[in-house]
């Protein structure tokens, strides 16, 4: 009997092709115990003297940490590690590096009880320092930070918000940038009948040199007419087409990322809206190509936050991170693939708001690290921060990276033995079920 189960298992993996990769999962490495309160709002990646690190910033609390491991948090390859005595008061919404030190922007009243750190403040690695920001007035917030260099003055700070003045300058309002030392105007500010804001930026070159864009809540920028997103080319700000609206109600534009899915790098714009370029597109995503606007897919139901590419074992693709359960009649609750021609779901759950991502290897491969609201996704306890790991093979029983007669050998072992590599169903027991997963999944391939 055992031989004849032998025969059945070597034939049909001899006769098997490659195909898709296997599913990815989510680890809680980074999220158990993770953060207590609110939320997760920014990551990056920054060393500051003790190695290269993954940085957090929200409204949360380390586990344990105190009131020093407030709003911002390193993550030191095993734990939660505070920055200083954190953040005080309110909230934090960005976070990058800039001529080696890195910077922490939102509504927060200090940073470590510094003077002058209110809401924009720097860490050299040692100390928190004041940034001269004077930016103590209530309704002052800042939103996205992005280093760009325009060609003419070299890598520059740029601040996006809804402030009022920076460095008790009044002229500089909504966006501006700092050279290290002082702040500038970039072009003008933003106007128009709506809650006005700027909520992202990020710098691309689409073919036509690198350019800046800002996406938000606004009807013109530097005196000339554009919705929502507009971009910057170091001289003045031009519209892209007629950016981006709603039918009904104002719309916004919460992130932007550039993405080449194999025809050219292109801009990826997600928030809420359903109009771009004045047509009717995917809802709350779209693509701009330096040109012109197009779909993606069915879009989805509710706001994206976060766009980010991610090798995730089959080749660089776009995922897409919000608060959304459905695109189309698919539905998709906070976490998208998008696959060429539609969105995929990576996940059945979650309980709480996404608003970020990165890529970064926490120690299980180079994964996409996911923060927002959540204490739960897809069954996962993972308080307000969550990797999503590489696509893994499992019938790649000796690691070798292919699928081959190695592999059934190895099965057959590890059933005969009762292995619970064997365990394919994972019921804890070996029989058909486990031989038929297995072939399944060695006829799939891997990534």
């Amino acid at each position: 009997m055992r031989t004849s189960l032998n025969r059945a298992i070597i034939t049909a993996a001899v006769v098997a092709t490659s195909g898709l990769a296997n599913a990815q999962d989510y680890s809680n490495t980074l999220g158990d115990p993770g953060f207590t309160g609110s939320y997760v709002a920014g990551l990056t990646v920054h060393d500051d003297g003790s190695g290269e690190s993954l940085f957090a910033v929200g409204s949360f609390n380390i586990f344990g940490g105190g009131a020093s491991g407030a709003q911002i948090a390193r993550w030191d390859g095993s734990a939660w590690q505070s920055v200083g005595s954190g953040l005080t008061g309110g909230y934090t919404n960005a976070v990058t590096s800039f001529q080696g030190d890195l910077i922490a922007a939102g509504y927060f009243d200090s940073a470590s009880g510094v003077a002058g750190s209110a809401k924009l403040a720097r860490w050299d690695g040692t100390n928190w320092n004041s940034m001269d920001a004077q930016s103590e007035i209530f309704l002052n917030s800042f939103w996205d930070l992005e280093v760009y260099d325009d060609g003419m003055t070299g890598e520059q700070l740029y601040i996006a918000g809804n402030y009022g003045d920076l460095n008790g300058n009044t002229a500089l309002d909504h966006i501006a940038k700092w050279d290290g030392t002082t702040y500038s105007a970039v072009g003008g500010t933003i106007g128009g009948a709506v809650p006005l804001i700027v909520l992202d930026l990020h710098q691309a070159d689409l073919g036509s040199g690198n350019m800046l864009y800002a996406g938000g809540r606004f009807l013109t920028i530097g005196g000339n007419a554009a919705l929502n997103v507009a971009q910057w080319d170091g001289t003045s700000w031009s519209a892209m087409d007629l950016g981006v609206s709603r039918t009904s109600g104002f719309a916004q534009v919460l992130h932007m990322t550039v993405w080449d899915d194999g025809n050219g790098p292109d801009l990826y714009v997600g928030g809420r809206f359903n109009l771009a370029g004045g047509v009717s597109v995917s809802t709350n995503i779209a693509k701009w190509d330096g040109t012109s606007w197009s779909s993606m897919g069915d879009g989805f139901d509710g706001d994206v936050h976060e766009l980010v590419v991610f090798d995730d074992g089959s080749g660089e693709t776009l995922y897409a991170l919000g608060n959304f359960s459905n695109s189309g009649a698919t539905p998709i609750a906070g976490v998208a693939k998008w696959n060429g021609s539609a969105w995929e779901s990576m996940n059945d759950s979650v309980d709480g708001s996404i608003f970020t991502g990165i890529v970064y290897d926490t120690g299980e491969g180079e994964s996409l690290v996911i923060g927002g609201g959540f204490g739960n996704i897809d069954g996962i306890a993972s308080n307000r921060v969550v990797a999503l790991l590489p696509a893994s093979c499992a019938p790649d029983l000796t690691g070798e990276g292919d699928l081959n007669f190695l592999d059934v050998s190895a099965f057959l072992s590890a059933f005969g033995n009762q292995d619970p590599a064997a365990d394919f169903v994972v019921d804890g027991n070996y029989n058909f079920l486990d031989v038929s997963e297995f072939l399944a999944q060695f006829s799939a391939g891997c990534p």
